[in-house]
């Protein structure tokens, strides 16, 4: 890799079915499509507004999180309206719809979401919590990024980049930080992510996790050699 910064201009997916999976969720209806769907938006949203008509600033790639609220506010209205309200959501073909704390979907969302090919969800998590679950997941891995040649090291509670030009001694640095209680990070290439406004978070690609090159040495395997205390997988820079 060069010296230096270089910015990864894309648009960052995660798959439905990951979240499932990491976040422990039922599924309600599965699609055909089911192992296609990806989520692009780490925005979550709770679709009352839309259930009462409002669709201005509407964002179709948003989670949608239902909860008592939404289920309680259509049993007010009229069969006829409770009806539109739903096949109007649906039919924008939103990514998911998840279900919170104990409620579930009843016979007409079952029939909008088979209509239109919406996956359904489920969780007994309030859904309050679900949501800065979700949000903490969508925020790393739909975040931003770029990558830099250095090294970071988590240093007395913060995460220390240390960048310049190849052969300056970077990883020898590091490695005497190692050797004086501090945790390696990253090593040679350091992906950078911008978690929120004001936070950058740090870490290393797969296949080089936990590894440093040394001149004179070649490639050691640092949580081998100093053990699980002297890594980290991530940290704030």
């Amino acid at each position: 890799m060069e010296p230096g910064m270089h910015g990864i201009q894309q648009r960052y997916a995660i798959k439905l079915r990951q979240l499932v999976a990491e976040h422990d969720l039922e599924v309600v209806y599965r699609p055909s499509n089911f192992d296609d769907v990806e989520i692009v938006s780490y925005n979550i949203q709770r679709p009352s507004l839309q259930l009462a008509g409002f669709y201005d600033y509407f964002d179709v790639d948003r989670v949608r999180l239902w909860g008592k609220s939404e289920s309680a506010f259509l049993d007010t209205l009229p069969d006829d309206i409770h009806l539109r309200a739903i096949d109007d959501l649906f039919s924008k073909k939103i990514p998911v719809v998840i279900f919170c704390n104990t409620v579930r979907p009843d016979e007409r969302l079952m029939a909008a979401a088979k209509k239109y090919g919406v996956p359904l969800l489920a969780t007994e998590v309030d859904t309050s919590e679900l949501m800065a679950r979700l949000s903490e997941t969508l925020r790393s891995e739909l975040s931003p990024r770029l990558t830099v040649h250095g090294v970071l090291i988590h240093v007395y509670g913060e995460g220390m980049l240390i960048t310049g030009e190849s052969g300056i001694g970077k990883s020898e640095i590091a490695l005497e930080l190692i050797n004086r209680g501090h945790r390696l990070i990253a090593d040679d290439a350091v992906e950078i992510r911008r978690v929120s406004r004001d936070m950058l978070r740090g870490t290393a690609p797969k296949m080089i996790r936990y590894l440093m090159e040394l001149r004179g040495v070649g490639l050691i395997d640092v949580r081998r050699i100093f053990g699980v205390g002297a890594v980290l997988p991530f940290g704030k820079i």
